[in-house]
């Protein structure tokens, strides 16, 4: 079983349920008044953007291995700002779905619940995606 490829599915077939999440939310009128209701929608925002790096990231890796990046980017060049932009990229994924899971638990309204569960399931991949990252360079 190839893992990397496994996730990178997993990526886009979350890319293209958070798309359906969406639609159900735009379909249920919400007004966003207050700062609860904000606070749940930002949500769903900061998860559905991490689902999106996730993604990008997953297909990057596809085409290069983690540790080809590492190696190349201690050549210097290009190679270090492509091995500094996949990393912070990354951890920018696990913040926005973490904050993404604050937000819903403050939130209220339609929403809050689909945001939750994003904000999980990403964050969950992510540290899977981070388990991964490590145990590559041993």
């Amino acid at each position: 079983m190839d893992v990397p490829k496994l996730l990178a599915v997993s990526e886009g077939t979350s890319v293209a349920l958070i798309a359906g999440t969406w639609y159900w939310v735009s379909r249920q009128g919400n007004v966003y008044a207050n700062w609860r209701n904000k606070a749940s929608f930002v949500a769903l925002v900061l998860a559905s953007v991490a689902v999106a790096v996730q993604f990008v990231l997953a297909i990057f890796t596809q085409f290069r291995s983690l540790d080809a990046l590492d190696t190349a980017s201690l050549q210097g060049g290009g190679n270090v700002v492509v091995a500094h932009l996949w990393l912070w990229s990354f951890f920018a994924a696990g913040l926005l779905s973490f904050a993404g899971l604050v937000l819903a638990i403050l939130g209220k309204g339609s929403p809050r619940l689909p945001a939750g569960v994003w904000s999980c399931i990403v964050l969950g991949m992510f540290i899977i995606n981070l388990v991964l990252a490590v145990n590559s360079f041993h």
